[in-house]
């Protein structure tokens, strides 16, 4: 089984290459959104409150 698996590895590098990287290109910009996202609305909780006024 070891042999199996140490060949597929072997020959399948490349697409394993790719795989790994689009994984963490997807992962870093959910991460980065999801951040973003916190950052906003700490700021609104942070920034004082306009009074709405009726005409």
């Amino acid at each position: 089984m070891a042999e199996f698996y140490k060949e597929f590895l072997s020959k399948n590098f490349q697409k394993h290459m790719y795989y790994n990287r689009d994984w963490y290109k997807r992962n870093f910009a959910i991460t980065f959104f999801m951040g973003k996202v916190a950052l906003e609305r700490i700021w609104n909780k942070l920034r004082p409150k306009q009074k709405k006024t009726s005409s």
